[in-house]
């Protein structure tokens, strides 16, 4: 028996180190092409993260679009690495390939919605179309985004109900939390009290209105009827989104306690 492994190893040694060294080249290679790709992929991430203008909600897909790119390239890596290593053992990767080809063909017939699933929700989170705890409308659906994923995304609607959506499905998303929202408030003044002096004591009281939630000033327009009775106003303004409401309530308040204090008929 030793003599038999003697003159086998006789015979293949010199193929068997050199298959040895190929598989041991192989490795090294990929852990250098890992530690380079995660490396580029990390001096990306930190260059894009330290950008003033971004926001912490926006630095966080970043760092999460770089995990899903560094999990991309170790797969793509550990897959050649195989073949490289059946290669160097002296396999045929020919029927190797066919029946990987196969098998990867009937997968992705299979797998074809989950394939844009993934693929439109990468593209949601890079572009940030939306993001967990903003009020949207998706698909005519209107609710606040409760959990986000690379294939599915779930929102609570107006009535309690939990609506998820796969990714494919969501082509059409109004974002209600970006940007500034509009407010506007009518205010009717007796006739009685005079049209300059309505005007002139409305500008004023608008322009001493204070709202952290409010963005710039407020523009007052009118009289917008014809009413001999009374002389409607309409106060503009824009807002922080979702708070709309909360300003319009304070700006009530605030007319009411000033024509309270001023005597000023509003009808």
């Amino acid at each position: 028996m030793q003599n038999t492994l003697l003159r086998l190893w006789e015979q293949h040694s010199n193929a068997i180190l050199q298959s040895a060294l190929q598989i041991a080249l192989i490795i090294v290679l990929l852990l250098v092409a890992r530690v380079i790709g995660g490396r580029v992929i990390l001096l990306i991430t930190r260059a894009l993260t330290r950008k003033i203008d971004l926001s912490e909600r926006r630095q966080a897909q970043i760092r999460t679009v770089s995990t899903i790119l560094n999990s991309v390239l170790g797969y793509v890596l550990l897959f050649v690495g195989v073949l490289s290593i059946l290669g160097a053992l002296g396999v045929n990767l020919g029927p190797v390939l066919a029946t990987a080809g196969v098998t990867g063909l009937a997968i992705s017939l299979g797998a074809q919605q989950i394939v844009r699933d993934v693929l439109n929700g990468f593209f949601i989170l890079v572009e940030d179309q939306f993001a967990v705890g903003e009020e949207v409308t998706i698909e005519g659906v209107h609710g606040v985004v409760e959990t986000m994923g690379m294939r599915i995304t779930r929102v609570r609607d107006d009535q309690g109900r939990l609506i998820t959506f796969s990714n494919s499905s969501i082509s059409r998303v109004i974002n209600h939390s970006r940007g500034r929202a509009a407010v506007s408030l009518e205010v009717g003044v007796a006739a009685e009290y005079g049209l300059a002096q309505a005007r002139e004591w409305l500008s004023g009281v608008v322009r001493a209105f204070r709202c952290p939630d409010l963005a710039g000033e407020l523009e007052v327009h009118g009289p917008r009827t014809l009413d001999a009775a009374r002389y409607v106003f309409q106060i503009r303004g824009q807002a922080t989104p979702q708070r709309t409401e909360a300003v319009a309530d304070a700006l009530r308040e605030h007319l009411l306690t000033q024509a309270q204090a001023d005597s000023v008929p509003l009808r």
